[in-house]
């Protein structure tokens, strides 16, 4: 017979990749150059990454694609239910998701807005100009929604997801390129 018949039983232990997180931690790096070099297309994934690991965590019936396509309607929920965590774990932190939650609103109606006049070619070049620099505001007005969610998860800085995938690269490149070029032809203007 075997000797290991007679051995204890030995407990898998969990590594910090292996927590499952109540929502979706990032890093502001990381969230920063994914939401810019993707032109803000990464919300939809953002979205939906944090209503699955709200669904898996809490048990509650949702689709998760749902909620990120209609994010519009379901930003508020997200952060409620993050504000709902923190407050049961105990912890404090002062983020207003409601307020956050309503820019969050505000500043996806005007980017879809300001995009749809750029696809008529009304206001041109202005309204693609203000397309472009909506970007980054949007991008820092979601990142502090973010910040209450990564303390939701109780990993503030994003610590557990702060480093750049492989195919993280893949959706970043082409709009390194994009961007690139856009600068190329704003030198070309200038000279």
């Amino acid at each position: 017979m075997s000797d290991k018949l007679y051995a204890p039983p030995q407990a898998q232990l969990a590594t910090a990749s292996d927590v499952q997180h109540p929502f979706y931690v990032v890093s502001k790096t990381k969230f920063m150059a994914l939401f810019m070099l993707t032109f803000g297309l990464y919300l939809l994934y953002w979205a939906y990454k944090n209503w699955q690991q709200f669904k898996q965590a809490s048990g509650q019936p949702m689709w998760p694609i749902a909620r990120a396509i209609f994010m519009l309607f379901y930003t508020h929920a997200l952060y409620r239910a993050a504000d709902v965590q923190i407050k049961k774990s105990g912890r404090r932190y002062d983020w207003l998701p409601w307020n956050l939650a309503t820019q969050f609103v505000v500043m996806l109606l005007i980017s879809k807005g300001l995009d749809g006049m750029v696809k008529r070619n009304t206001g041109y070049p202005l309204t693609d100009i203000a397309s472009l620099a909506l970007l980054p505001i949007q991008a820092l007005v979601t990142f502090k929604g973010q910040r209450g969610l990564n303390e939701a998860a109780g990993d503030p800085l994003g610590a557990s997801n702060d480093r750049l995938t492989p195919l993280n690269y893949v959706v970043m490149v082409p709009g390194a390129l994009v961007w690139a070029l856009m600068l190329y032809g704003l030198l070309l203007l200038v000279k």
